[in-house]
């Protein structure tokens, strides 16, 4: 082990030095300065975070808090200056270079009349500092059948799903899952979900019809925005934005799809003047069952449906306030791969969000939220076979209420950010038993979470450098002050005797995170990145509380573990991306993490505790493992936005190891014996995987047919201790095509699935009763008109 550390220091250092010893060479060369200022042309205040792009070249940066932003080591020639921000029209100028002379713009944006559909950019890499940022906008999602925001990331690359039934597909992101991702609404709101199976992730409580754009930040690096270990993938939602005078719009959606009989309907009601200004809208989503490729039918079928309303408020330019309230119902939601089904549950999310900008002084921004989440959760059994012995309802409440708040110093190149975030997480929950052939015995009540809270404090900063005309420095930290504390955790029987019991339930971490990273402009055509961090996080609630559930991928009831050490994850990131003229940009990452406490789980004897669910093996407890590695490679072709032509291809792959494991060799049900399983691969990590798109703007980019190709490779890297399978490999087919009649009204249609592949993914939850895992719907033909007023 001390070996392979000093191979990583070595291999680090050397990459280092090799960046510095680039960027003595580049100050030698001559280049020009593009600067300049962004605002809205309605309020004439400042646009943060917009994108902007000299093309051809990999020339791109964000606007500060200003809305200023400044382009470095551009050589002489002709460019088209682009510069893009959600609820904004784009904007674009060709501009002729001269080395040696700065060029300033100032740029108004237009309001979208049409509202925020988010940035016009689809599984783009795109710049956040040295690391990753991917966006997905809106406008896609929409375009294609998506029933919730993690089936449509599946088609991103390195971004997986774990499917348990209907919808509610649970993200992974290159390999990590559940905690080990943190999932927020608009960079900010936390989402605790009621189901201990997850059948609920943070996700799921979001419509993809109200999203204005979904990013994604791989790495432990944005420490700014909460704890950090793989990543964070932030919905944006669609907020009112001001006009100039009082303005009206409304936007509505209507979707058909076949095989499952699939309707989705949206309208939403947005406007105001320049300082009040409003969004009320609403999304109905059912579905009935879906067949898979082979005729099978699967029990599929769901209803969901939100209001969302909110107002934006603006006294004075510089401040600006902004109340949102989403409430989100799920009826009869059916999940064949878990014990049981969704019978309903009512979310309610609410935020205030103040802030605050001043381009005249030193603390040019300051960013306030405060956060409530409230989830009530139903679920039951009675569409199971054994809900003719037993019946059983759970019902939880999970709440989630914290803030944030964040200031922003710029001062020439260099920004400072600092601040802090808290988070407070309480559950509370029961699973009742009735005995149906038994009426005389009593109603068995069993706690799944027994008042359980974890509250976490967090201090962060980040600061950016411009070291040189071709480079920028990156450095980010964070201290999280964590806690967790439970009622005992009891199990009781009939006779109220112990089950299972466990008073040691307190918890308290100091945790310390910390990412750095260079970014190097090489010439117009090739930059390189580099990022390392350290991200730490906390052990959840389902790892620290859960009581006697299968809750895993194997066949085994799971106890929490009160006393789990947080792990942490070392990574590093070297990204090259090139941009080839006409042929297109391509971006190839390679990654590794060396991750210390990895939280895995072990089996207990008997001794410890009974399994309490039918055919099981027995029971894992959580805990801490010495270390666990994970790597993996991206790769991303793209051609240029003013082609014609659209090709974008992506491949993605990632593993890992468990240095050594323990196997348990079952026959009958009974563990005969166990072994040692020497590097046994991570459980639930996705197979090598393909995404091709093509595509063609016709009548001035008014039609476009698409062609979609993705190809995944069977998974034959299995863990042995997890009792995982291996999975066949498949590759299906999706055409669609987008027509826009005019401003107003735009059709999308086309099939997915086009050869009714019979398949399963990898991470597909097996269904209950059976060994099998949980197929993919079939052929879908859908079609959806959008309506812009």
């Amino acid at each position: 082990m001390t070996k392979m550390l000093s191979y990583i220091r070595g291999a680090t250092f050397i990459i280092v030095l090799s960046l510095c010893f680039v960027t003595k060479l580049g100050k030698a060369q001559e280049s020009a300065i593009v600067a300049g200022r962004v605002i809205a042309q309605t309020t004439k205040t400042p646009i943060a975070f917009a994108d902007v792009w000299l093309k051809p070249g990999r020339l791109n940066t964000i606007t500060n808090s200003a809305g200023e932003f400044e382009i470095r080591g551009v050589k002489s020639g002709n460019y088209e200056l682009w510069v893009k921000s959600v609820g904004f029209e784009s904007f674009s100028q060709k501009v002729e270079i001269i080395e040696n002379l700065p060029f300033y713009f100032s740029i108004e944006l237009k309001n979208d009349v049409r509202f925020i559909e988010g940035v016009e950019i689809t599984g783009q890499l795109t710049r956040q500092g040295p690391y990753l940022r991917e966006v997905v906008s809106a406008k896609e999602i929409m375009r294609v059948p998506t029933r919730d925001v993690g089936e449509y990331l599946r088609e991103t690359p390195n971004i997986s799903g774990i499917r348990k039934g209907a919808t509610n597909i649970d993200p992974v992101l290159r390999g990590m899952k559940a905690g080990q991702l943190n999932v927020q609404l608009d960079f900010g709101q936390k989402i605790e979900g009621g189901c201990p199976n997850r059948m609920d992730p943070a996700s799921s409580h979001v419509d993809p019809n109200d999203l204005a754009s979904v990013e994604i930040l791989k790495g432990p690096y944005a420490l700014r925005y909460g704890p950090i270990f793989g990543g964070i993938i932030n919905l944006v939602s669609k907020k009112p934005i001001p006009n100039e005078g009082f303005k009206i719009g409304i936007k509505a959606s209507k979707g058909w799809e076949t095989n499952w009989n699939g309707n989705e309907e949206h309208l939403s009601v947005y406007g105001g003047n320049e300082k009040i200004c409003f969004l009320m809208g609403g999304n109905n989503r059912y579905y009935g069952n879906y067949k898979a490729g082979n005729g099978e039918e699967v029990k599929s079928s769901f209803k969901k449906y939100n209001y969302v309303a909110k107002v934006g408020v603006t006294p004075h330019k510089h401040h600006n306030f902004l109340l949102s309230y989403d409430n989100s119902h799920g009826v009869d939601i059916r999940f064949p791969a878990l014990p049981m089904d969704e019978r309903k549950d009512d979310t309610k999310l609410a935020s205030l969000k103040y802030h605050y900008f001043n381009p005249s002084k030193s603390l040019q921004s300051v960013d306030l939220m405060v956060y409530r989440s409230d989830v009530l959760h139903e679920m039951d059994n009675k569409w199971r076979p054994i809900s003719d012995t037993v019946v059983g309802v759970s019902k939880v409440n999970a709440l989630n209420h914290g803030a944030r708040i964040d200031f922003g110093v710029i001062k020439n190149d260099n920004t400072l950010h600092f601040g802090l975030d808290y988070e407070n997480i309480f559950k509370d929950g029961n699973r009742t038993k009735n005995m149906i052939l038994q009426p005389n015995l009593p109603v068995k009540v069993e706690s799944l979470w027994k008042n359980a809270r974890i509250e976490n404090l967090g201090v962060f900063s980040e600061y950016r450098r411009r070291q040189s005309d071709n480079m920028q420095w990156i450095i980010a930290g964070r201290l999280d002050f964590n806690s967790g504390i439970s009622d005992p955790l009891a199990l009781m029987d009939m006779k109220e005797n112990a089950i299972y019991f466990n008073d040691t339930v307190s918890s308290g971490f100091l945790n310390f995170s910390f990412s750095t990273g260079l970014s190097y402009i090489i010439d117009n055509h090739l930059t390189i990145d580099f990022s390392v961090g350290r991200g730490t996080r906390s052990p959840d609630m389902l790892e620290r509380f859960i009581i006697l559930l299968p809750v895993g991928y194997d066949n085994y009831d799971y106890l929490g573990n009160p006393q789990l050490k947080p792990e942490s994850n070392h990574q590093a990131d070297l990204t090259f991306r090139v941009s080839a003229g006409e042929f297109g940009e391509m971006t190839a990452n390679g990654f590794f993490s060396y991750i210390t406490d990895y939280i895995s789980a072990m089996r207990i004897p008997p001794s410890v505790a009974l399994p309490q669910t039918n055919s099981v093996y027995g029971v894992k407890r959580f805990t801490n493992i010495n270390y666990a590695l994970m790597y993996g490679f991206e790769f991303q072709w793209e051609t240029p936005s003013t082609n014609n032509w659209k090709s974008n291809l992506a491949v993605a792959y990632t593993t890992g190891i468990n240095p050594e494991a323990i196997h348990f060799i079952m026959e009958n049900g009974e563990v005969t014996g166990s072994e040692k399983v020497i590097n046994d691969p991570l459980p639930e990590l996705p197979p090598f995987e393909g995404n091709w798109k093509l595509g063609y703007n016709l009548f001035n980019r008014r039609f476009i047919p698409e062609l979609n190709i993705r190809m995944v490779a069977g998974q034959h890297r299995i863990s042995k201790a997890y009792d995982e399978e291996t999975t066949p490999g498949f590759v299906i087919f999706g055409i669609n095509m987008f027509y826009r009649y005019n401003r107003q009204i735009s059709i999308s249609a086309g099939v997915k699935n086009l050869f009714d592949t019979f398949y399963y993914e990898h991470l597909n939850r097996r269904m209950i009763g059976t060994s099998a895992s949980m197929y993919e719907p079939g052929r879908i033909a859908y079609f959806k008109i959008m309506i812009d007023l």
